[in-house]
């Protein structure tokens, strides 16, 4: 999903300041390069969205460099920044149980589309699209829904290979006893 700029025109402006700024440009020279290229005028705020792309091309073969700046990425468990809440363990166990076989999807996007199921059937519909926008009750939930979910496929997967795990065992339990036997697979 990209997000879409809803004021081209303002965006043109400030690109065009931020050139002035960085060609070095006094006021003189700026409104005269606003005149040259601009159809006269002398302030951008006057200029229409082709004038405006006008001048901010001219400017880039005077040397202006159009910087991005760096988009946040997502937040993974093995990131040493960011929050350490519901959210990381949401992401542990989700990869958890891609790699114990429990789900066949284990990525973010995955992780993501069952969290607006969830948080949607917690809201009345309206679900939550991505795991990094979870707070308070609503990360809460989500997490203790996936512990459950974990839960079940720990404890079916016990049963499958001969060992009669008791119902009331708890998540943390059972996840120990599933890694002593299939320590060296993880």
């Amino acid at each position: 999903m990209t997000a879409t700029n809803p004021n081209p025109r303002r965006s043109l402006i400030t690109k065009i300041h931020i050139a002035r700024t960085q060609l070095g440009m006094d006021d003189e020279s700026y409104r005269a390069n606003l005149a040259h290229y601009g159809n006269g005028k002398t302030s951008s705020t006057d200029m229409t969205i082709p004038e405006l792309e006008t001048v901010l091309e001219a400017f880039k073969k005077l040397g202006f460099k159009p910087v991005k700046k760096p988009g946040k990425g997502r937040l993974s468990p093995s990131s040493k920044q960011g929050p350490q809440d519901e959210r990381s363990a949401i992401r542990a166990i989700w990869i958890f149980m891609h790699r114990a076989g429990f789900i066949n999807d284990g990525s973010e996007t995955a992780l993501n589309s069952w969290v607006q199921r969830m948080t949607a059937q917690q809201n009345g519909g309206a679900g939550i699209n991505e795991v990094q926008w979870l707070r308070g009750e609503d990360a809460a939930k989500t997490l203790n829904s996936l512990k459950r979910w974990a839960r079940r496929c720990l404890f079916e997967d016990l049963k499958k290979r001969g060992y009669e795990p008791h119902p009331q065992d708890s998540y943390a339990y059972l996840l120990k006893r599933w890694e002593r036997i299939n320590g060296a697979m993880l």
